[in-house]
Formats: C-alpha cells, structure tokens, sequence
C-alpha cells in the first residue's frame, strides 16, 4: 500500500473543501467602514459603581492605611521638615448627624444616615481648599501628582467614603477654610459632593479642627457598632504593614485617640535582632532585565508568630517601592519552620514605574492589585520577583532547619516512656491554670472593711442550727438592730458602689480549635437591660455567630437573663489568633475574647528536645510546636554527665542518672511555667499591664512561682521512676577524696548496739 500517496490525496481533498467554503464568504478587505454616527456607547448603572466603590474597604485594615498615606502624602506636599497625623475614634456631633440626615433626606440619597462612631485623621499638611477638592477627588482616575507615594497603586479616600456611605473632608488652606461632603448619588452617577462651607479661617476653626497653619481632617464614619479593644486597636495601627515607612520615619508622628484613653504615639516595634546572626543576606538581585531589587533578610531572636492576617504580620519579607509598603510575604517558604525566625525587606522601585506605565496603556496589567491587598501575582515582574525572593530564602531556610536539628540528643526508651508521663501532667497543671484562673463574684461590694474579722463578729452572723438557711436568730437579728441604731453611718461620706456589669459573657476567655463551634452565655442584669431589648452581635473575621434568640428573655430563677450563643472558628483562621465578639443591647456591649489554639492531642507542651549546646538559658519552650528544648551542653550538665560515667552509666544512658534526670527536669519545668505565667498575666490583665518593667518581671515570677507551689510535686512524681520516692536512692560514699571540696561536716562514726 502507497502510505505516501494516501496521505498526499486526503491533504489535497481537504485543501478543496477549504477553498469552496472560504469562496462563499464575505472578504474582510470588502467589509464596509463604520459610520461614526452608528458607534453606540456603553452606560454604566449605579450598581457598577457601588460594587466598585466597596473594594475600597469596610475593615479598619483598609481604612486606615488609605487615611495615614494621604495625610503623609498632604505633609510631604507641604515641604516640611517634620509632621503630625493624629488618628482617632470618636462620636459624631449630634447636630451634625441630624443635620446630614434631613439632607440626605431631601437630596434623596441612599447614603449612610445614622451611625455610632466615626474615624477622623488630622494632619498639619498642605490642606486643602474648594478648588484643590474639586480636582483632586472631583473626578475618577486622577493620578498621583506626586511620585513615590503610595496614592498611585489603587483607591483612595473617596472609595473609601462611598464603600461606607459617607464622608467628609474639612481644611484650611491659605487663610481658608473648608467643609465638604461626599455621599453616593441618587440615581446612576458613581458620586456626588457639595461644599457646605467656603469662608476665611478664624482662630475658632483652627481650634475645633486642631490645625495651627494649614492642614487637613478626614471623617470616615463607622456602620458598626462594635469598636475593637484599646489594646488590640493600638496592636493593629502599630503593626500594618502599608504604614510601616511612615512608623519607621523619625520625621513623622503618629499618635492615636480613643475614648476613655490617653493619646498614644505609635511606632513600629521591629523584632528583636538575634545576637549571633542578626543579618543573613543583604544584597542587590537582578530580577529581570534592567530590574534589580534589594533583598535584606534579618533573624530574629525569638520566632515570629504568623499572625491571623497578612496585613499585620510581623514576619517575612515587606515589599516596598517608594513610599509604599505592599505586602509581607516569604514566597516559596511560607510555613516552613525554617522561615519561622526570618524578616526583612526587598526594595524594587520599578514597581512604580511599571504601575504608572501600565495606567497610561488602554489594556493595564497592574503590578498592584486594585484593593491594594498585595501585588498581582499574575504580572511577570511580580513572578519573577517571588522567583528572586525563593532563590535568596531556599538556601537560608535550609540551613535554618539543618541548625534546627543540629546537636540533638536522641533520650532511650526509658526516659522517653517517663516524658509521656510527666507532660501529661505538666499539661493538665496548664488546662487547670488557663481554664480556671479563678473565680470572681458578679456584684463588686460596696467598700472594703476597717476591721479584721473577729470569733464574735462570726458567731452573730452565723445562723442558728435550728434556724432556716439565710435567717439569723433573733438574738442576731437584734444585735445587728442595735448596731444600726446605735452607729449611724454618714451617708455624704460613704463612698460610692461599684456598678456592676449591665452585659457580660459568663466566661472570657475561651479557646477554641480551628474548625471548632463551641456555645457562650451572654448575661443580662434585667434592672438594667429591660427584657425584650434587641440584641446585636459582630466578630471579627474569622468567626462565625448564630444566636438562639434576638432579644433579651425575661430573667431566671437566678435573677439574671441568659442567651446562648453559638460561636464557631473558621478552618482556615490561625492558631495564636486572639479574635473578639462584640454582642450590644441598647445602649450596653460585652466583649467575648476568642483565643485560637493548635488542634494538639497532647496539649501545649507535646514533646522534649535535648540539644548539647552550650546556651545561656538552660531551656525554652516554643508554644507554636509545643516543644521544650534542654540544652544539656551547659556546664551543670557536662559535670553530671561525667558523674554519671563514674558510676557506670554508658553516655546514652546518662539522663537516667538521678541528679541528671532531676536537672533536667526541673529546667524543663521552669521553662513551661515562665511561658505560663506570661499568659496568665496577660489574661488577668488584658489591658492594664504594670507600668514599669520591675513590676510586670515581679508579676511575672509571682505567677511562676504559683504555678511551682500547685504542681511541681506531681510534675516531679510523674517525670521521676517511682522507687526514688520509696527511698531506692541512696550515697555510696567514695573512699578517696583527692579532687573534692571538704565537708563542712565530718560524718559521724559508725555505732555498734
């Protein structure tokens, strides 16, 4: 059979049936030209617009990176050589918010009418007048004037507002002043603004908006009822990556304001450096063609938590070009145990270049995503920086886990069997610690007493044996009737109760597992949160709530209201996360603090790692892997060791020595309970730490040693062979003495009956 040929006819056939289709045809060359006149243009309805306009961010993560970089952006304008942003949390003016809403009513415009909170910024920049606000946040598109700053990579304040609704922006500019609101408009345009006020600046606009020259306050009011803690809230402004170049310049201050607490600088708290090997790599890496970035990678000292959000994550490396900081990231090592010490930065100023080409082409590849989230990842610049970051960080993370493991000491199948046993003891002592720090009445009293209690005082107020429970006799009744007519108390000069909690959960903390649902109590005081009141409850990502019922029930036998509800962790939320729940009844809240822990069948501490290093600590306990290393290179160790040689113990077998064993032991133990007892203080008190550092390490070692007293006796029992406590162990005297100290006192002679 002719292959060649067969194939040859059947190509030929083919070409034909082409030829005959394409004849029938229309040719593109013969296409008529379009009209100008039949080009129709797309419309855009409101809801392209809103949908938009919510990429500008809801959560206090977005808002306020896009607050900070503008009024760094507006004091870099001003050319100044220093400047002041002042961040705060505030209720709006009732007469402003009354006068917002009849508008708003009247211009038929679906914006936010009512609302608790409200953010402001204030800073002493530039300012801004009616014609710089017509340019700049008048239209959509308008692009950085300035380069390097962080403006030009996505949205900006005016999202912001529209995302929640609303907004204003007040100034003073060149002897003016300044009021102008931003609101979505009623019908499909993305926005609408007005100038409510244009007029001279006096010394009593200065005053009220907190600007001395020129600058500019920006309020974003807050649809949630629910604020984060004052501590959390500092945590977060302190650690967001996209404010780290502002934090870390010394010519701008930040200081944040919230009720009921004193104004607060903020500043970046960088790791603490490791004292051997502080700074791994830092060097200039060719990304792409014509595209360089500097990468520096720092250890730190202790590891660095992962955190529960990118956003405020103190590892890794940040990317930054210019004045802004994009994202964390560790590329190709993320999650490796070996990265878990490692941060740093990598500097690539193309990316603002390519992000103010892009812009200029009609088909942009941002390098930035639109939200500011992180960079695109699909861009090629980007791809081939993460590929730059893994080439860097491979080898480092490597080497990490290979010192990780260096120098281990392998323990034998009897020690190993008695870890089992004395962790599982060691983690019930922490269950008993965490789970039940103690308990604390409901109703604080009144005023302490003068005078210590005495046998009478308890007699009188005990109640008879044959009385009813809760009734005195009534030799007591008139004692204590007597007493009362007979003391008077000054009232003017008694002081005044405590009030007690009008909501509360009946137990905060909790700790719960990733994928774990788990039911709280929310408690009412019906005196002072009337039954049937709505209940409204928020959390933070990462939860989620269900409540039983919306409304607060009538009070129980107990005299309080009670409502269950269901709180259940996101698989995907991270273990160390401390997460909150906000529940509000009228005018009341309650926080319900939410602690994140590894899924661990063996508790907190799972194993013990012997390392022959010599270190200046003797042991540490690292709660992400839960385990405790022992570095038993340190000289304590060595001289029991050799000890334990003398008395015919081969070197494997050396921490079954007795007095190894306790050693070891006890630096394990001491480990755990220093880690604990910071835990429990930070729990006790959340947001009320000592002042000084004396006293927080006094605080500090008094829990530790608390902990010592409850438990130690069993921890030893469980870690320790069993015939140590039968008196099996005794001392074999030596018959010579060359080498040692002399006793002190000489043993006695032996006695014969």
């Amino acid at each position: 059979m002719d292959v060649r040929g067969a194939v040859g006819r059947i190509a030929d056939a083919f070409v034909a049936v082409l030829s005959a289709a394409g004849a029938t045809l229309p040719r593109v060359s013969e296409a008529a030209a379009l009209d100008p006149n039949s080009v129709r243009l797309g419309r855009a309805r409101g809801r392209y617009f809103r949908e938009n306009f919510a990429q500008g961010g809801v959560e206090l993560v977005q808002i306020i990176p896009e607050l900070v970089t503008n009024a760094d952006a507006a004091i870099a304008a001003a050319g100044r050589g220093s400047g002041r942003i002042v961040l705060s949390l505030a209720t709006p003016d009732p007469e402003f918010l009354e006068l917002w809403r009849s508008q708003m009513r009247s211009l038929r415009s679906p914006a936010l009418t009512s609302w608790r909170h409200e953010l402001r910024c204030t800073d002493d920049g530039e300012g801004v007048d009616a014609e710089l606000i017509d340019a700049r946040l008048g239209a959509l598109g308008v692009e950085s004037p300035q380069a390097g700053q962080r403006g030009l990579f996505g949205r900006g304040l005016r999202d912001v507002w529209l995302a929640q609704g609303a907004g204003r922006i007040e100034g003073v500019r060149a002897g003016r002043v300044v009021e102008s609101w931003f609101f979505p408009a009623p019908g499909d345009d993305p926005y609408a603004f007005a100038h409510v006020r244009d007029e001279p600046a006096g010394d009593r606009d200065r005053r009220e908006l907190g600007i001395s020259v020129s600058g500019t306050r920006v309020t974003v009011p807050l649809p949630s009822g629910r604020l984060p803690p004052a501590g959390r809230l500092r945590t977060i402004v302190s650690q967001l990556v996209q404010l780290r170049p502002i934090l870390e310049d010394p010519t701008r201050t930040l200081v944040l304001e919230q009720p009921g607490q004193t104004p607060q600088l903020i500043s970046h708290s960088a790791p603490e450096p490791d004292l051997e090997r502080p700074l791994l790599f830092d060097k200039q890496v060719e990304v792409s063609a014509g595209v360089s970035a500097r990468i520096v990678v720092r250890r730190a000292k202790e590891p660095l938590s992962q955190g529960f959000s990118r956003a405020t994550r103190r590892g890794g490396l940040v990317i930054r070009s210019g004045r802004a900081a994009h994202e964390t990231t560790l590329a190709g090592s993320e999650g490796r145990p070996g990265a878990r010490h490692l941060y740093g930065e990598v500097v690539c100023d193309a990316i603002e270049r390519l992000q103010r080409d892009a812009l200029d082409k009609p088909r942009p590849e941002l390098v930035v995503k639109v939200d500011r989230s992180g960079l695109n990842e699909h861009h090629p610049l980007v791809r081939a920086l993460y590929a730059a970051i893994d080439g860097v960080l491979k080898p480092i993370v490597a080497a990490e886990e290979r010192r990780a493991g260096a120098h281990l000491i392998g323990a034998t199948r009897a020690v190993a069997a008695r870890d089992q046993v004395g962790l599982r003891a060691l983690n019930d002592l922490l269950k008993t610690a965490f789970d039940q720090p103690g308990s604390t009445g409901k109703d604080p009293g009144d005023e302490p007493s003068r005078n210590a209690p005495d046998a009478a005082d308890e007699d009188r107020h005990e109640p008879a044996d044959d009385a009813p429970t809760g009734e005195l006799d009534d030799d007591a009744a008139a004692d204590e009737s007597d007493e009362s007519d007979t003391e008077p108390r000054d009232d003017a000069d008694a002081p005044t109760p405590m009030l007690a909690e009008a909501l509360w959960f009946k137990q905060s903390p909790v700790r719960l597992h990733p994928g774990e649902k788990r039911t709280v109590t929310l408690m009412a005081d019906p005196a002072r949160v009337s039954p049937g009141t709505a209940i409204e409850a928020d959390a933070d990502p990462g939860l989620t709530l269900t409540l039983q019922r919306d409304t607060v029930p009538e009070p129980g036998s107990r005299g309080h209201a009670s409502v269950p509800i269901a709180v259940r962790a996101k698989v995907t939320v991270e273990p160390g996360a401390r997460l909150t729940v906000l529940a509000a009844a009228g005018e009341h809240t309650a926080t319900l603090e939410v602690v994140i822990v590894r899924h661990r069948a063996s508790g907190w501490v799972r194993e013990i790692a012997r390392k022959n290093e010599d270190q200046p600590i003797e042991a540490e306990f690292d709660p992400e892997t839960g385990i405790v290393t022992v570095y038993e290179g340190r000289r304590e160790f060595r001289e029991l060791e050799k000890a334990a040689r003398k008395a015919g113990y081969s070197k494997k077998r050396a921490p079954e020595y007795v007095p190894y064993r306790m050693l070891e032991v006890e630096a394990a133990a001491n480990a755990v309970y220093a880690w604990a007892a910071e835990q429990i203080l930070v729990r006790r008190l959340h947001e009320e730490q000592p002042a000084s550092p004396a006293d927080y390490a006094a605080a500090v070692r008094h829990e530790h040693q608390t902990l010592r007293h409850r438990a130690h006796h069993k921890l030893m029992a469980a870690f320790l062979e069993p015939e140590i406590f039968d008196g099996a162990v005794t001392i074999t005297r030596a018959s010579k003495a060359a080498g040692r100290q002399l006793r002190l006192v000489p043993d006695e002679p032996a006695t014969t009956a």
